[in-house]
């Protein structure tokens, strides 16, 4: 959805769009009162027709005369997505109605998700995609109704190794783009193959998704669309065989842009005669840059006195790119409207959450000694760590540092354990932790549940995180003979599940968001379902730990117990308010959107639904399986 936006509106989408791309039934992010260029084209009569993802329909309701939409996120579907489509291609073909025809095919995105791009069901489909194209081209040689026709193929994003997408990574940034047209074998644009590659070793040039809604915008004769940050495309430009309808194209891209510089810049004046700018001595800023070339713009223009010769329109060409250029980058980089008072607010209400377990987790960190030291320099570590860009997309590193650092202490603290401080009694020792934890599950619930659990986890995690479980089941063991105290067991839950989150192939980027598990079990596409599976299958490996730590703590004396949820309830709300200062502080950053926001989106999926979902309905199986009356637990 978000890239759907920037090629019909020429806009960059805001990152709300990618939380709100994930729910189906939403309808806050409708273009239906947006300038797009489908309202344009729609505005001066033509009719439009969209055969494929049901997203266009939520964007654009009412907009198309025939559409016949497919759930876009039921990715285990390869097949019928796609044929829905293909199967209305031929008859719209043989009609000459319609001024755009929309195909919007899933399949080889479905495949990225549940099989990735070295799937053996990515040749074939993309050998189907080729049939597909190539059965339009020759209806466009043939009929004669659309020998004017222009076919865009293009992709709305790309793909990274593992076949997700949603990161800033090349694979993923860099889908195809292609302009196909019969019209073309007349203009002497053709490239030789293998072509001279850039200076980036890429064979072809890129352009941005937005230009693709100002270069439709000129070849349909429509007005650009007003929010457009696109620059139209400097080969099509070769479609006008006058030099000065070339120019006029290019100059109402430009006057578009240059009033969204207003709207975006309003401090600045635009006004070429009172501007005070030096433009031919020393560097200037990037606005600055585009003010000048727009003033080389009116001042050629102003002496062109309606001449028509090709060195006049080619230099008039060459400064208006260089506006646009300019001015797309500067408004592209514009920091957003901000708005702080709310931004402080909820690190206001934050706060206030750190606060309400801080004096039952200051007293067990008190009492603690070192482990009570390894918690506090293991939280400030963490929250420092997350105002640098560089660590937070290396966030794992720090979890498994953390972890063997916290098995080591564990080891240390439970091989120079003084003897005299070990109970006597045999139901203290080891092997006795070690029954009660094997037998005591035909009494306790929590450790049938976690039984259960486990089983179903191995069914919704990736294949190659299975073997993991096995180790996960011996750490638990060796852990029951450890006598932990309170707060030792819950700094263990954290770091465990930090730990197992990033080790079962997760990370701070939204492009690794595992999608191929969400559908087990699922016949049809269902909003809720599907997410709460999206959640386990990434979070699998956080919530066995969860599940585990309620089953050691029924190890404990009852007077041990307490504290637990309080000390991660202080560590959520501390992370999280870490994150939340940094994205506040960090507004203006470079990696605002690529690395922090999505750091923040994940904290929020830390707090909201790991832990007042997962911790929260483990501390309540914990009740419920202590309060027994025929459970048996040490007191």
């Amino acid at each position: 959805m978000p890239r759907l936006k920037a090629i019909t509106t020429g806009s960059i989408p805001s990152f709300l769009d990618v939380i709100l791309n994930i729910a189906e039934s939403d309808t806050s992010s409708t273009l239906a009162y947006q300038d797009t260029w489908l309202a344009q084209l729609k505005a001066n009569g033509g009719q439009l027709v969209m055969y494929g993802d049901d997203t266009w329909l939520k964007l654009f309701p009412g907009m198309f005369e025939r559409a016949d939409g497919t759930t876009s996120f039921f990715v285990s579907d390869f097949i019928e997505v796609d044929n829905n489509v293909t199967r209305h291609v031929s008859t719209e073909l043989l009609r000459d109605d319609w001024s755009a025809f929309i195909m919007h095919y899933l399949g080889l995105d479905h495949i990225g998700h549940k099989a990735g791009p070295q799937s053996p069901y990515m040749i074939t489909k993309q050998q189907e995609m080729d049939s597909v194209v190539a059965n339009i081209y020759m209806s466009m040689e043939q009929q004669q109704h659309l020998q004017s026709t222009l076919f865009v193929l293009c992709g709305d994003h790309g793909m990274n190794d593992a076949g997700n997408h949603g990161g800033s990574s090349v694979g993923e940034t860099s889908p195809a783009l292609l302009f196909i047209s019969p019209k073309f074998q007349t203009l002497d644009i053709l490239r030789q193959s293998p072509t001279d590659s850039h200076s980036d070793f890429q064979y072809y040039r890129t352009v941005e998704q937005t230009d693709i809604t100002p270069t439709l915008a000129g070849l349909l004769g429509l007005p650009i669309p007003l929010n457009s940050l696109g620059v139209f495309i400097p080969e099509l430009l070769d479609l006008w065989e006058i030099r000065s309808q070339r120019t006029e194209v290019l100059l109402s891209n430009s006057r578009q842009i240059l009033r969204k510089m207003k709207e975006t810049f309003p401090s600045h004046s635009f006004d070429i005669n009172s501007m005070n700018i030096a433009c031919d001595t020393g560097p200037l800023a990037d606005v600055d840059r585009a003010l000048c070339a727009w003033f080389r713009v009116d001042r050629l223009l102003q002496h062109s006195s309606g001449t028509d010769k090709d060195g006049f329109h080619d230099e008039l060409e060459s400064t208006l790119f260089e506006f646009l250029k300019h001015a797309q980058k500067v408004i592209s980089s514009a920091a957003s409207d901000y708005d702080l008072r709310n931004l402080f607010l909820g690190l206001a209400i934050t706060f206030f959450v750190v606060l309400l377990p801080l004096p039952t987790t200051y007293t067990l960190l008190s009492k603690s000694g070192p482990a009570g030291a390894f918690f506090t320099l293991c939280l400030l570590s963490y929250g420092g760590m997350m105002f640098a860009s560089s660590y937070v997309e290396e966030e794992q590193q720090f979890w498994n540092w953390t972890f063997t650092a916290w098995v080591f202490y564990l080891h240390v603290r439970s091989s120079i354990l003084p003897r005299c401080s070990v109970p006597s009694q045999e139901r203290s020792t080891g092997f006795y932790r070690l029954y009660e934890l094997l037998y005591s599950k035909y009494v306790v619930p929590s450790t049938v549940f976690h039984d259960v659990l486990t089983l179903f986890l191995v069914t919704q995690s990736r294949a190659t995180n299975i073997p993991a479980f096995l180790i996960l089941g011996a750490h638990v063991t060796i852990l029951a003979t450890m006598n932990l105290h309170a707060l030792e067991l819950a700094i263990t839950s954290v770091i465990a599940q930090y730990m197992t989150f990033f080790a079962f192939g997760g990370s701070n980027s939204i492009a690794t968001v595992d999608l191929s598990n969400a559908y087990n079990g699922i016949g049809t596409y269902n909003v809720v379902l599907v997410g709460i599976l999206t959640f386990i299958s990434n979070w699998a490996g956080p919530i066995w730990w969860v599940s585990a730590a309620q089953v050691l703590r029924l190890n404990q004396a009852r007077h041990e117990r307490e504290g637990h949820m309080a000390v991660l309830t202080f560590h959520m709300a501390a992370t999280l308010m870490s994150v939340m200062a940094a994205c506040t502080i960090l507004r203006s950053h470079l990696f605002i959107w690529t690395v922090f926001s999505p750091k923040y989106l994940y904290a929020m999926a830390w707090a909201i639904l790991n832990h007042l979902a997962v911790n929260l309905f483990g501390e309540v199986l914990h009740v419920i399986s202590t309060t027994l009356p025929n459970h048996s637990r040490a007191e």
